[in-house]
């Protein structure tokens, strides 16, 4: 399981999670959220809105929900490495 390094409150500064999802070939859960303003410049918050929180950091994604499209690293040329993750489910938190 990997779990965000924080949890929704009322006060908080960073953007609130968004749901949990579950890795359907690993069989690993992930919490996620929305990018923060200025989180990764060079990726379009357009194609990836969404930041996965695995447990050596964080990943822009775009979660849909029976797969997430997972920005892994880049190329050469600076281009996003985009992983396919079949999802077992997604399930949306509750707005605080």
């Amino acid at each position: 399981m990997s779990y965000a390094p924080y949890y929704n409150t009322p006060a908080m500064t960073q953007p609130a999670l968004s749901g949990l999802i579950h890795h359907a070939e690993t069989r690993v859960f992930f919490e996620y959220s929305a990018r923060p303003d200025g989180d990764r410049p060079g990726l379009s918050v357009v194609d990836f809105p969404s930041r996965v929180f695995t447990c050596d950091g964080d990943r822009a994604a775009r979660i849909l929900k029976t797969v997430a499209y997972v920005v892994i690293d880049e190329d050469a040329d600076g281009e996003p490495i985009v992983e396919k993750w079949p999802l077992a489910s997604n399930r949306a938190y509750a707005a605080i």
